[in-house]
């Protein structure tokens, strides 16, 4: 060799070749971006400060009793609600010794690029999922160890228990804002939530209330704030660990998420359908309930037989999503029970007590989540750049992967030798989930339900 190779990632030397070897790279399994599709994308306003306030007006109350003759109406009032977003930068970065993509066979700089578009797809993705499984997992948790007598219980997940809503405005939880939940049947006031790990503050914690527990709870006991969201659990229960290997996703579990949506007159998505994201094994379950089987009945050539894929049905769009949180593809996993384990990114159980997968879908009605990004091309200033900016545009196993305002930064050569150059992406804004608390019902979200199954 006439490069010297000191300083270059062992991981890279491999595809110096010194023998035969195929010219070309070929692609990784790759799971298709769903979910930060159904993001709607908003500009982050210009000179407001990197956190928005957004405010959303309740009802005027029905008022159905006939006015007084001779008298005027009593002036009526509404109630406001707020939602947050707050700006964040995400990015990733990698360097390409320029003398190895040179004398390797395969393009190492071309396929470094690609890595770095498909890392930046992922992450954004992940991150608009794991925002709206939080939404819509909240105040569902459970005990982990036997509380008797005490104003301290530890739980599986904070997710739900941290904020509340105090004169219209999200609020950390404390004796002057507290969150009413129940601990099996005893009503508690929750005026504190404090995590094991305070770099995973959805994962397991401890709950303060206002007032000692005052019967033995036993543990895995149901912990539920009085704004959680709604879940539908299939086979029923008031916990994850209620689901056992039989309870199966069927047909009407979906459509009893659409009367929960619809009831709360929760939009549909712009193209007039509730939209469904579930994973493969979700969607084969749907195969074999009996009402789809009744459907289906001497349709052979359907293309939902076809194509193994269920299109749409019972006011949904069913979308095949291998990003639907599970035990692979979720991060700060930690045990919380004998055999139970909760995500944290999720704020929800990914394996039950009796060791149960807990497999989840969702249906995702209009104004679920936003995008709210800021414009990166306001980062320039007149001192120029030191290389190219620009976008990424890459394909995966023939499927396109989002990459729409993300920033792609191909960096010049820097060292002394001129011959690293990096290149990173950067996305900046955050992907809120706006509330509805002061309509319908009292939980807290509305414009989702996930289901949970085996």
């Amino acid at each position: 060799m006439t490069v010297s190779l000191q300083g270059v990632p062992a991981e890279i030397l491999s595809i110096i070749q010194d023998r035969t070897l195929e010219r070309v790279f070929h692609d990784a399994l790759f799971p298709r971006l769903l979910f930060r599709s159904e993001a709607m994308p908003e500009l982050w306003p210009v000179n407001l400060g990197e956190r928005v306030v957004f405010t959303r007006p309740g009802l005027i109350p029905v008022n159905k009793k006939p006015l007084t003759a001779g008298q005027d109406p009593a002036p009526s009032t509404y109630a406001f609600e707020q939602w947050e977003a707050e700006a964040a930068q995400f990015g990733d970065t990698i360097d390409t010794h320029m003398p190895t993509s040179y004398v390797s066979m395969a393009p190492l700089f071309l396929r470094n690029t690609v890595q770095l578009g498909l890392n930046a797809g992922e992450t954004l993705n992940q991150l608009v999922r794991d925002r709206l499984f939080r939404a819509y997992l909240g105040g569902n948790t459970a005990l982990t160890a036997e509380t008797v007598a005490s104003a301290q219980i530890s739980v599986a997940s904070l997710n739900g228990f941290t904020e509340t809503i105090a004169n219209g405005r999200p609020v950390p939880v404390s004796p002057t804002s507290p969150i009413a939940a129940v601990v099996g049947t005893e009503a508690v006031s929750v005026i504190g939530a404090t995590p094991t790990d305070p770099e995973n503050p959805f994962g397991p914690g401890v709950l303060t209330l206002a007032a000692n527990i005052t019967a033995a709870i036993p543990v895995r006991t149901a912990v539920l704030a009085s704004n959680r969201s709604r879940i539908v659990r299939v086979g029923g229960g008031t916990t994850v660990d209620a689901i056992d290997a039989a309870n199966i996703l069927t047909l009407q579990d979906v459509i009893n998420a659409v009367a929960r949506l619809r009831a709360a007159r929760v939009p549909t998505m712009s193209d007039g359908f509730y939209h469904v994201h579930l994973t493969p094994e979700g969607e084969s379950q749907i195969y074999q309930s009996e009402q789809w089987q009744r459907l289906y009945t001497a349709l052979p050539e359907s293309a939902a037989y076809r194509d193994l894929a269920i299109g749409q049905l019972v006011g949904c769009r069913f979308y095949r999503n291998t990003e639907c949180p599970n035990t692979l593809n979720t991060s700060d996993q930690v045990v919380t029970g004998t055999n139970a384990a909760t995500a944290g990114d999720i704020g929800g159980e990914v394996i039950n007590e009796n060791a149960v997968e807990v497999r989840r879908a969702v249906v995702l009605g209009g104004g679920s989540i936003y995008e709210k990004y800021l414009d990166e091309s306001k980062y320039m200033t007149e001192a120029g750049t030191t290389g190219k900016i620009g976008s990424f545009t890459v394909v995966n196993n023939g499927v396109q992967v989002m990459t729409n305002r993300i920033r792609f930064i191909l960096r010049a050569p820097l060292d002394r030798l001129q011959q690293v150059v990096a290149q990173s992406w950067s996305w900046s804004g955050d992907f809120p989930v706006p509330s509805d608390a002061l309509t319908f019902d009292t939980a807290r979200f509305k414009r989702a339900v996930v289901i949970e199954h085996a």
